[in-house]
C-alpha cells in the first residue's frame, strides 16, 4: 500500500483524489502569507506547503502531467498525495529508514548514473557544421540526392574483426556472400534471405551505411568494412533504378542533419576511446571468465527456455540498420 502511493504521489494523478480519501478531516484553506512563497496552501505536521513551494513541485513535471493538473479536482489530488508522501517519509525516518545501508546504495547509484547521464550529454552537444561542408559533402555524393534507388545484401556482425575476415573471404570468391550471411549475419530479418535488404531510396538507413551503399558502381560490388550504431556491415549491390538528380537547396538541410550526427557519434567515441586510454584499461580475460554468475546456471547446463511471446533477450540479434520505421521498402 506504501509502495502504491509514493507512486501515486510521483506519477501526477491518473484517478481522481475522492479514490484515495484522507484518514484525517482536510484542513481548512489558510490564507496566511509566507514571505516571497506566497500564500500557504495547506497546513500538515507543523508543516507547510506554500504557493511557492507547489509551483517548484509542479515545475519538476514533465509538460504533458502538468497539463493534467488544471483542474480544481486533480491539483487537489496532487496536494493530498504530496502530503502523504511526506508523511510516509516522516514516518520511515522515524523507523530507521532513512540511514538503510541498501537505501543508501541505491541513492548513491542513482546519483552516479545522474552524473554519467550528464557527462554524456555533454560529449553529445551538436557539433558545428559549416555551409562548405555540407556542400563538399553534396557534391561528393550527388548520386546519394536523386530519384535512385538501389538493392543491396548485407551481413552484419558485431565484431570488427570477424567483419575484416569475412570481407577477406569474399576478395577471395565473391559468390559466396549468401552463403556467409546465412552463416554469420546478426540481421536475422535478413540473414535467411542472403542479407537481401531489398530496393531502398535515400533517407531510408543510417548515414553511414547509406553513403557505403549509394557509392557502389554496379551490381557485384562489394564494400569494404562499415560500421555503423547497429555494428559492423559489408554490403553488397545487386540492383540499380537511376532517377534525377535533386537539387542542392532542396537537400542540404538533409545533409546538414546527417553530418551533424556523424560527427556527434565520432566525437563521443573518440572522447570514450581518450577516457579508456587515459585509465589504461586491462582486462584479465581468464579471471573474467572463471568469475561465476550469481544465480545463473553452471557451465554446460541446457539453456533456458526461450521468453513466452518470442521476446528476444538482451542482448540479441540487431535489427537492420534502417533510419526509422523498420526495414527499407521491398523488405517485410
Amino acid at each position: 500500500m506504501v509502495a502504491m502511493l509514493a507512486v501515486i504521489a510521483t506519477a501526477g494523478c491518473s484517478h481522481d483524489a475522492s479514490e484515495h480519501p484522507s484518514t484525517s478531516p482536510p484542513p481548512a484553506a489558510p490564507a496566511a502569507r509566507t514571505g516571497d512563497d506566497g500564500k500557504v496552501i495547506a497546513t500538515y505536521d507543523h508543516k507547510q506547503l506554500t504557493q511557492g513551494a507547489f509551483t517548484r513541485e509542479i515545475e519538476r513535471l514533465p509538460p504533458r502531467s502538468r497539463v493534467q493538473l488544471t483542474t480544481p479536482e486533480r491539483k487537489r489530488q496532487f496536494v493530498d498525495n504530496y502530503i502523504l508522501n511526506d508523511l510516509l517519509a516522516a514516518e520511515g525516518s522515524a523507523r530507521g529508514y532513512d540511514k538503510d545501508p541498501d537505501i543508501d546504495r541505491q541513492v548513491d547509484e542513482l546519483r552516479r548514473r545522474l552524473v554519467v547521464q550528464r557527462v554524456m550529454k555533454d560529449y553529445q552537444e551538436p557539433p558545428a557544421v559549416t555551409d562548405e561542408e555540407v556542400k563538399a559533402y553534396y557534391d561528393q555524393n550527388r548520386r546519394m540526392f536523386s530519384g535512385a534507388q538501389i538493392r543491396a545484401s548485407h551481413i552484419l556482425v558485431k565484431d570488427e574483426d570477424q567483419a575484416k575476415k569475412l570481407r577477406d573471404e569474399l576478395q577471395k570468391d565473391p559468390s559466396r556472400f549468401e552463403e556467409l550471411a546465412k552463416a554469420n549475419s546478426t540481421d536475422t530479418a535478413t540473414a535467411a534471405r542472403g542479407g537481401d535488404l531489398g530496393f531502398f531510396g535515400q533517407g531510408r538507413m543510417v548515414a553511414p551505411f547509406e553513403q557505403a551503399a549509394f557509392a557502389l558502381e554496379k551490381p557485384g560490388d562489394i564494400s569494404d568494412v562499415v560500421k555503423t550504431p547497429f555494428g559492423f556491415h559489408i554490403i553488397k549491390l545487386t540492383d540499380r533504378k537511376e532517377g534525377a538528380e535533386r537539387p542542392f537547396e532542396e537537400v542540404k538541410e538533409r545533409i546538414r542533419v546527417n553530418l551533424m550526427n556523424q560527427k556527434r557519434q565520432d566525437e563521443t567515441q573518440k572522447r570514450l576511446d581518450d577516457l579508456r586510454e587515459k585509465a589504461n584499461v586491462k582486462v584479465d580475460e581468464a579471471v573474467l571468465a572463471a568469475t561465476e554468475i550469481p544465480g545463473a546456471p553452471p557451465p554446460g547446463s541446457p539453456p533456458a527456455a526461450a521468453p513466452a511471446g518470442g521476446a528476444a533477450p538482451a542482448g540479441g540479434p540487431a535489427p537492420s540498420p534502417a533510419a526509422a520505421g523498420g526495414h527499407p521498402a521491398g523488405t517485410p
